[in-house]
């Protein structure tokens, strides 16, 4: 038994890995699975090792850890370990650092997750230990089946923690991982019992156990059938078992809550024309921010909504919000505080200035760390006073338009548009922004064209004689055509427009400020509700634009003013109102080469990059490629085989030629028996097949040549040569492939998919697992020997 170590320990860390990649959606980028895989390969291979020395696995787990203990020091702290790899105090000092920021990072940020070395840390030490407990119960156990628990714990992870539960196609390499651990056993297990023997006694090898991976083929066939019966046999279990995270309503006890989605349609006017009040707002800023009830970032060509997910149940909002997205210290900002009461408004998510730091408010408010929206866990906004602290962000024009890029994931998210976007929005955008080299300076352009140079038109109600609204995308090339509208179409015409030049852009939904009352605070009533788009600037973050006309909002943001004499006294009205030493912060004008532009906005090339489904395409390609193995593999055995035919006897030409013809007739179903004469099969095939002269005649010789190598004497005739034989085989299989007893089915089977090239895999794979056995023995062997030496000396 002791054999099938090595098989085993390789396959607890195949499926250990193969689990591990289920991470992937909670974590940024990939480097992040290099460091589990150094991990991994050194806890089982430490194993491995030491199970050649000591077999009682308490010792080997020992060792694995003390080593993944070396390994993680190397990694992460190897510039406080004594020599890069001994750990001491100062090591413990640093992991528990790294620790408390990788789970604060958990904590706060929603997946994925940047992966900083702190949750590296915790990712690489989680899958660790779970490689220890795999191998020690699959080849120190001896219980392979039993390991698949800590590999369903693996699993579990991102199926409870991501929003829409995980992929099934992430469930693919988890189960093939655990599959491939089964089977690595099954067969030993039937070996231990002694040779498989044939007829004579010949020992049949793997033959008999029905190939390397027969057992796990079976697992597999009976999960797979139970799974689909088990909807139908037990009362109330759903269908989707897999990859389903549930509706919910937010009264749970889990660690999260479900986020129900506020829908911004783009036919919806917002135009509920109530002067009953809402809200009361006072504030300590000199300009009162509207109030943002909910940012929607995902555009499906009929309207806005937030991102789905799951807000985790630490971010409450008393504890503080996470910073603003991509906002650095450089950017002039000031705290302000503000005081709201909401009388009768019912509201889900809780209406705030953006970017909140901190809400002291009663109940379970909890905030989505990418969008800060802040969401209630089973409460609402009725009858609520609260105060939130926040900053009053101010950038200039300069640090907006010299701004770097987005990162690469948020263009890769949000500046996608359904394929049936009108290619009038497209085209619009580019005429409107022709000439502009930066984002920001396209962004002023779609503003100013939308809020005055294009004779647009405010709007609560649309009526266009003999013209009916659209909905959907289709709404918003409407828009551009009658130029009349009402703020959803002013906000969705710029996100989008936006986003077809590559800006992120997404569509807030609140309330304007504008009803000053004797006390200096503000009423906001219903009529007030508004939209506006925010686009996302490097080193900024999201900055809010205004185009919809100001007869509806007043002035734009003084960093969305265009250049006019009035705009500088503007900006350093503004700059007063910030803190000193934050004002003296804001970086002076300078003049921007030439090449700036290329600088802030992704090359076309790399646009057309991002927008490829690179996942789609691969597994696309990974289809095509496992279907043409087959194919392939029998092209090249058959090369090889007349190769070897050309070099060799008449006797091999001739058994060449009746082994593929054999073959290829199998390709295409014909049953060919052991114990047929060649005469017998010539019968069967011009009987049943009804062959054509050309092709009985070839059928004939190669019968003819076969009985002559195989029954008379050797006279000195070198035979046919392999030209002529190919040819006949040729005729033979053209002339049954033509007949009508193979349907088109079997044809292209025989052509694309050869039963003949699946059977040379199955023999290579059978052969390849002997090979590993009878390595595995040697290894055992030399093992044993080694400490029979230690014992004697």
């Amino acid at each position: 038994m002791t054999s099938s170590l090595g098989r085993l320990t390789l396959a607890g860390a195949v499926a250990t890995l193969l689990a591990a990649v289920t991470l992937a959606p909670l974590l940024q980028g990939g480097g992040w699975f290099l460091a589990v895989f150094v991990v991994t390969a050194a806890v089982v291979g430490v194993g491995a090792a030491a199970r050649q020395v000591v077999r009682w696995w308490p010792v080997v787990v020992g060792i694995q850890l003390v080593v993944m203990a070396l390994v993680l020091t190397w990694l992460f702290a190897r510039d406080a370990a004594m020599f890069g790899l001994l750990p001491g105090t100062d090591v413990v000092a640093e992991m528990r650092a790294l620790v408390e920021a990788g789970l604060s990072v958990t904590r706060k940020e929603a997946p994925p997750v940047p992966a900083i070395r702190g949750v590296i840390l915790v990712v690489c030490a989680g899958i660790g230990l779970v490689a220890v407990v795999v191998d020690m119960i699959a080849a120190g156990l001896r219980r392979p089946a039993v390991a698949g628990l800590p590999l369903l714990a693996v699993y579990c992870v991102p199926a409870a923690v991501l929003p829409g539960g995980l992929s099934w196609w992430y469930f693919v390499p988890a189960a093939l991982g655990f599959l491939v651990l089964v089977g690595s056993d099954s067969g030993e297990r039937i070996r231990g019992w002694g040779r498989v023997l044939g007829p004579a006694g010949k020992d049949r090898g793997d033959r008999a156990l029905g190939g390397p991976l027969a057992g796990a083929r079976r697992l597999a066939m009976g999960s797979v059938v139970l799974a689909a019966a088990a909807p139908l046999l037990v009362p109330g279990l759903g269908e989707q078992l897999l990859g389903n995270s549930g509706s919910g309503n937010g009264q749970g006890n889990g660690g999260s809550i479900t986020v129900i989605n506020p829908i911004l349609n783009l036919r919806d006017r917002l135009n509920a024309r109530s002067d009953t009040r809402v809200i009361n707002y006072a504030t300590d800023a000199r300009t009162p921010e509207p109030l943002r009830i909910a940012a929607d970032e995902v555009f499906d060509g009929k309207q806005w909504s937030p991102s789905t997910g799951k807000v985790p149940r630490d971010n409450k909002v008393q504890e503080g919000l996470s910073a603003p997205p991509g906002l650095t210290p450089a950017i002039p900002r000031q705290d302000v505080a503000t005081t709201i009461k909401t009388f009768d408004l019912r509201e889900t998510y809780l209406p705030t200035p953006y970017p909140a730091k901190k809400i002291d408010v009663q109940g379970p408010w909890l905030f989505d760390s990418r969008s800060l929206n802040v969401v209630g866990d089973g409460v609402n906004t009725q009858n609520l006073t609260y105060r939130v602290e926040h900053l009053a962000v101010q950038p200039t024009a300069e640090q907006l338009r010299t701004a770097p890029g987005a990162p690469i994931d948020l263009i890769n998210t949000l500046t996608t548009l359904p394929a049936t976007t009108p290619q009038v929005i497209r085209d619009t955008a580019q005429r409107v922004t022709a000439g502009a080299d930066t984002p920001y300076d396209q962004a002023m352009r779609l503003q100013q064209w939308l809020r005055k140079d294009g004779g647009f038109v405010y709007s609560p109600t649309v009526d266009v004689p003999g013209q009916k609204e659209p909905s959907g995308s289709d709404a918003v090339a409407w828009f551009l055509q009658t130029k009349q509208g009402y703020c959803v179409q002013f906000a969705s015409a710029m996100a989008v427009m936006a986003r077809t030049l590559s800006i992120p852009s997404r569509v807030a939904v609140g309330f304007l400020v504008t009803n000053r009352l004797a006390d200096g605070s503000y009423d906001i009533s219903v009529k007030d509700a508004h939209a506006w788009p925010e686009l996302y600037f490097g080193n900024i973050g999201w900055v809010r634009f205004e185009p919809t006309p100001s007869t509806r909002t007043g002035q734009a943001p003084t960093w969305a003013q265009p250049a006019t004499p009035e705009a500088p006294a503007a900006t350093a009205t503004v700059t007063q109102s910030v803190a000193p030493s934050v004002a003296a912060s804001a970086q002076p004008r300078r003049e921007r080469p030439e090449n700036a532009a290329s600088d802030q906005q992704q090359p076309l090339l790399d646009r057309i990059l991002a927008a490829i489904p690179w996942r789609w395409l691969a597994g696309a390609l990974g289809l095509l490629l496992l279907g043409v193995v087959p194919l392939v593999v029998e092209v090249l055995v058959r090369r090889s085989r007349w190769r070897r035919a050309a070099r060799g006897t008449p006797l091999a030409r001739v058994e060449a030629a009746w082994d593929e013809l054999r073959e290829r007739l199998g390709d295409l179903g014909v049953s060919w028996a052991a114990s047929w004469t060649p005469r017998a099969l010539q019968l069967r095939l011009v009987s049943e097949h009804g062959l054509p002269g050309s092709a009985q005649a070839a059928l004939g010789r190669l019968v003819a040549d076969v009985e002559h190598v195989r029954y008379a004497p050797p006279d000195g005739d070198t035979g046919r040569d392999v030209a002529a034989l190919r040819a006949d085989v040729g005729l033979v299989v053209q002339a049954v492939s033509a007949s009508t007893q193979i349907t088109p089915a079997v044809r292209r089977r025989a052509r694309w998919l050869p039963a003949s090239g699946l059977r040379v895999l199955g023999g290579a794979l059978r052969r390849v697992d002997v090979a590993a056995d009878s390595a595995g023995r040697r290894v055992s062997e030399l093992g044993a020997d080694v400490r029979r030496r230690v014992g004697h000396h």
